[in-house]
């Protein structure tokens, strides 16, 4: 993993992350590739899967990435042009230079997830890749933003949508795996919202029965201020009536 990440950092401050053209062309020439074995599959497999009502139509996920790998691919740009000698103050190079490493890895990852998921059908193991992705993505945009705000933000929309992806993987995950882990994570995710609702139960219930005794205690106080008036009134009178008596 250490070599690798060395071998991507150098390939990607010497010679590709330098060009625009180069850098953009990266990520979407990658993307391209790691699609193909699925692309054919791809629609009827992720239509025939169980998944939740938040989940795009398959038409989505094409535009969406183009965009996103343009927009980091940009971010990577900018970044790179921190990594020459002349870059100060000196320590940003250095900084750069970790950032585009962790970009390298990000994008060995992400090239990953699409043929784990699509082609070998490996549920399970995409969203081990995919919360990996994410995890590198922030540790990327970390880095990028030390070095260039404008490429740090340019890597904003990627995160969420990675963040996105993840939720959906788990999610599908959950509805259609096979297997012991699979069947533990169903069972928790029950056992969770039986909790769940008997808490919320149990959270309306103490609240009815606080408000029944505030509504009590309310009446009594009520009862023992009526009741403190009346004798007030009656000490009243009954004075009132001895000081007649007396005056006569």
């Amino acid at each position: 993993m250490d070599s690798f990440y060395y071998s991507s950092q150098n390939l990607l401050n010497e010679n590709l992350a330098r060009y625009p053209a180069l850098a953009v062309g990266l990520p979407l020439v990658g993307g391209f590739i790691s699609a193909t074995p699925s692309t054919k599959s791809a629609k009827g497999y992720y239509e025939s899967l169980q998944k939740s009502s938040w989940a795009p139509p398959a038409s989505v996920f094409g535009p969406a990435w183009t965009g996103l790998y343009i927009s980091i691919g940009y971010a990577s740009h900018l970044v790179a042009l921190h990594t020459g000698p002349t870059a100060f103050p000196p320590s940003t190079r250095s900084i750069a230079q970790t950032g585009l490493g962790l970009y390298g890895l990000n994008l060995a990852l992400n090239l990953a997830w699409s043929p784990l998921f699509f082609w070998k059908k490996q549920i399970g193991a995409a969203l081990v890749t995919a919360g990996g992705l994410f995890t590198s993505a922030v540790a990327m945009s970390t880095y990028f933003f030390k070095v260039d705000q404008v490429a740090g933000y340019l890597t904003l929309p990627y995160i969420a949508w990675l963040g996105y992806a993840t939720a959906l993987n788990y999610d599908i995950w959950i509805k259609n795996a096979q297997g012991p882990a699979a069947d533990h994570a169903r069972k928790f995710g029950k056992d969770a919202n039986r909790l769940g609702k008997d808490v919320g139960d149990a959270a309306r219930h103490a609240k009815s029965g606080l408000q029944h005794e505030a509504n009590q205690a309310k009446d009594e106080a009520k009862d023992t201020a009526r009741n403190a008036n009346r004798n007030a009134k009656n000490a009243v009178n009954d004075a009132s009536d001895r000081l007649d008596r007396e005056l006569r």
